[in-house]
């Protein structure tokens, strides 16, 4: 692909999921999504946190305890992929594509899937032993129901400076 002085529509998508991650007060996961539509329209982004009215400076909500429900982090932290889609539900989504700044979990790929999105565009995967499974359980769900997934890495993509000037910029913040 010839190199261009501006930002590609994937590079611009991406870096849109990128910057809603930094909104996330979760110390140690921070994800983005952007869901896309026709003529290259954002028709909705999101981040995780919490669900509306619970407050975000309760330590409770972010405990990284799995072996308590009541603090567990998972046990309250709305996902990225989720609110993007709660936050464009006037839109109509079928067929959309989704950058998201980490590979959907099994219960986003459903609601994925469940609202007709049809191109999942990812950063990264987390590659630890205990989400070997549920990685091949998204790849099964996705491929049976017609998802197409890419890793934005593998994208023909000669901007990728873009979105790497765009993480490299959180340490400014720090």
């Amino acid at each position: 692909m010839k190199k261009t002085n501006y930002m590609s529509w994937p590079t611009y998508f991406m870096s849109i999921a990128v910057l809603s991650s930094f909104r996330s007060k979760d110390e140690k996961t921070q994800n983005g999504a952007c869901i896309v539509g026709n003529e290259n329209k954002i028709i909705g982004i999101g981040y995780n946190g919490l669900p509306r009215g619970c407050n975000d400076d309760d330590p409770q909500y972010w405990d990284d305890n799995d072996n308590d429900l009541l603090k567990s982090k998972h046990t309250y932290v709305v996902h990225a992929e989720k609110n993007a889609i709660y936050n464009c539900m006037a839109q109509d989504i079928s067929f959309a594509k989704m950058y998201v700044t980490q590979f959907p979990c099994n219960t986003c790929a459903q609601a994925i899937i469940q609202v007709g999105i049809k191109e999942v565009i990812f950063l990264r995967k987390k590659k630890h032993s205990h989400h070997s499974s549920l990685n091949q359980a998204v790849d099964k769900m996705f491929n049976d129901s017609g998802v197409t997934i890419f890793c934005y890495k593998d994208l023909d993509i000669d901007d990728k400076f873009y979105l790497n000037t765009l993480e490299n910029t959180q340490h400014l913040y720090d």
